[in-house]
């Protein structure tokens, strides 16, 4: 079943609440009313009870015949059997007096009970609502039953009045709320519709368009700054797919172009065998260069649908500058480079995957050489600071612009000045460098001098020898 719109659902719940605040409301009005009603006319009944029970007090040995009661009774100032609703009986049940309108009643009566002094209830005669109090009247040794009545059909015809009106409010309330919270939810889901027009026209040509803030800074403000910087990260993610599938359009075209080329000028007339050997060797480094560029571009894609978790163990730290100082001294040779690398006495292990973070420290290494002219020099080296192990590539290389400084890990991305050095690579090896470094839990640090080289900085937690990992695990 397909929901309710909001706007309905909040008018429902509007209504739903107004009428049952309103009902309440009402119907302990009503109670309260019926409850005074009624114990004024109770009030009112004990009070002639008790006149009569004075009455009896005061004329213990009356005869006991209707005319002495009448004459008697007319001769109290507090009782008036001519206007009164009442009747008396005495305990072998022979009434001593019952009052002319009483006795048209009908009303029935027991004997006189000590162990039901009181009752008052509500009966109905001849269309009329007669509220009775029936009690037992104990005077020196003898007991009298005393019914006093009186009629409330106005009072009740009054609190049916009343309860109509209630009723008929309480339509006219709901007619009315129904209509004001209809009009009310409409104004207060304008904004939201207005979001979502706009929203409607957010597509991939227009991802810097923006949703219109609400005048008023609540809950739908709070939404609208969540959407708003939502769409920021989109567009800024969507501007890094383009420019990654231009970029790396870009990167292919060439290679590709080079074999095509090649292999077509092979085919194109009978060749000398060495001229056959030089070309083929051309088209195997561009094909090396591919392989390296699709190899890396699927370790970025990995990455980023589900990162890889690298099997740590405990390392010995200075073992990994030990293994990586020759291959990278011979690449330094390759570019006429001076190579150093320095331990600094540094004894500690770090819980690291051997194979991936000496990818790390190989890319930032060859990285440094690259961008190192001839006669430059490239050092790494490894300290300890505090409860950190910082590996150290420095250079004495080109350099980064500041404004490129937080772009350097960026993919396909290069400074303005690397691009005119024509550094063979695809740009990928820092951003593979920050997926390593962030599966460990380590921190890169760059600093840069434009024409005066470059550092950076690994920062590692060290293992303590307090901790424990004899075995191999992968990070969940």
């Amino acid at each position: 079943m397909k929901p309710l719109p909001i706007r309905i659902r909040l008018t429902a719940w509007y209504l739903a609440v107004t009428a049952v605040v309103c009902a309440v409301g009402f119907i302990g009005a009503y109670l309260g009313m019926r409850e005074a009603t009624e114990h004024m006319v109770n009030r009112e009944l004990r009070a002639r009870t008790q006149e009569i029970a004075q009455f009896l007090a005061k004329h213990r040995g009356l005869h006991h015949g209707r005319e002495t009661w009448e004459e008697e009774f007319d001769k109290s100032s507090g009782v008036e059997p001519s206007q009164e609703l009442y009747q008396l009986k005495d305990a072998s049940g022979a009434w001593l007096f019952q009052a002319t309108a009483m006795k048209a009643l009908d009303i029935p009566a027991g004997m006189p009970d000590r162990s039901h002094p009181e009752h008052i209830g509500t009966i109905f005669r001849r269309h009329e609502s007669i509220r009775l109090l029936t009690a037992t009247i104990a005077v020196a040794d003898r007991d009298y039953l005393v019914q006093v009545a009186t009629i409330v059909t106005p009072l009740y015809e009054e609190l049916a009045l009343f309860k109509w009106i209630a009723v008929s409010t309480l339509f006219l309330i709901l007619l009315a709320s129904g209509f004001g919270g209809y009009w009310l939810s409409g104004r207060s889901m304008k904004p939201v519709h207005d979001l979502a027009n706009t929203a409607r026209q957010i597509s991939e040509s227009n991802l810097g368009l923006r949703l219109p803030h609400p005048e008023s800074d609540d809950e739908l403000g709070e939404l609208t700054n969540v959407l708003n910087n939502m769409l920021s990260r989109l567009e800024t993610s969507f501007t890094r797919i383009k420019q990654f599938t231009a970029d790396a359009s870009h990167e292919l075209r060439t290679p590709v172009t080079v074999i095509r080329t090649t292999a077509e000028v092979i085919l194109g007339r009978p060749r000398s065998h060495e001229e056959c050997n030089e070309m083929v060797g051309l088209i195997l480094r561009e094909s090396e260069y591919i392989s390296e560029l699709v190899e890396n571009l699927l370790t970025l894609a990995r990455e980023d649908v589900k990162p890889e978790d690298p099997v740590l163990a405990r390392i010995d730290a200075r073992s990994l500058v030990d293994e990586v100082a020759p291959e990278v001294r011979a690449i330094a040779t390759s570019y006429a480079l001076a190579f150093e690398s320095s331990n600094e006495a540094a004894n500690f292990d770090i819980l690291a995957d051997r194979k991936s973070f000496r990818q790390l420290l190989m890319i930032l290494c060859d990285n440094a050489c690259r961008y190192t002219k001839p006669g430059g020099t490239v050092t790494l080296s490894l300290r300890r600071e505090g409860d950190f192990g910082c590996f150290v590539v420095k250079d004495s290389g080109i350099g980064i612009a500041s404004e490129d400084v937080d772009r350097i890990f960026d993919r396909f991305f290069r400074g303005a000045n690397a691009r005119e050095l024509d550094v063979e690579g695809a740009g990928l090896g820092l951003s593979i460098a920050r997926s390593i470094a962030t599966a460990h839990d380590a921190q890169l640090e760059l600093t840069s001098t434009l024409g005066a080289g470059t550092t950076v900085r690994v920062r590692i937690p060290i293992l303590h020898e307090t901790e424990s990992h004899p075995e191999p695990f992968a990070r969940q």
